[in-house]
């Protein structure tokens, strides 16, 4: 019992010190798929809040050039809120994977 305990721990203790390969550098296809997501986040950054503004200023302007149609009205300000809620949803989205890739990075 004492011996394969040994012995274990021998295989145990070359392979954990002879592993250099997990110290090496990850391999391209890693660091172009961070790049490209870390780019691609970045973007959406710029593109989510701003269509959400001009879909949000759309309606609003559809809202004040309505002629008094509460119903109009209504289907206007329940638009403004799903854009916002949208662009809230796909803010928080590219948010984690920003936090994702973060954890990625050296």
């Amino acid at each position: 019992m004492r011996r394969i305990r040994k012995a274990l721990l021998l295989a145990f203790l070359t392979l954990l010190y002879s592993n250099s390969i997990a110290l090496a550098d990850p391999p391209g296809i890693v660091t172009g798929t961070q790049n490209l997501l870390q780019a691609a986040t970045t973007w959406l950054l710029l593109i989510i809040p701003t269509a959400c503004a001009c879909a949000i200023g759309w309606h609003a302007f559809c809202k004040q050039l309505n002629e008094g149609d509460p119903a109009q009205s209504a289907m206007h300000s329940r638009a403004m809120k799903n854009a916002l809620i949208a662009g809230a949803i796909g803010v928080s989205a590219v948010g984690i994977v920003k936090a994702v890739l973060a954890f990625y990075s050296s």
